[in-house]
């Protein structure tokens, strides 16, 4: 464990001073509770599962030599005549 020095605005010292003894713990213990939580809380909202549409383009060859391909004989047939191989 490292130990950090923290300041607080008056009004928050009191709050987590009145809350963690409501909850009969040290204000060094609820405040790892409270950090702990919240950033447990972020990697879940920052970790979106994208599993379910990975495979989404699975019947599709979207690599970028084809896409160039395609883009390439797109505007060759728009200007009529062969601009790109």
């Amino acid at each position: 464990m490292h130990r950090a020095q923290i300041y607080f605005e008056q009004d928050l010292f009191q709050q987590i001073k009145q809350i963690s003894a409501q909850n009969s713990q040290s204000m060094s213990a609820y405040i790892r509770e409270v950090l702990r939580s919240e950033i447990e809380r972020k990697k879940a909202t920052t970790a979106i599962d994208v599993s379910g549409v990975s495979g989404m383009w699975g019947d599709y060859d979207i690599s970028q030599k084809t896409l160039r391909d395609k883009v390439g004989a797109g505007l060759n047939d728009l200007l009529g005549h062969q601009c790109f191989d």
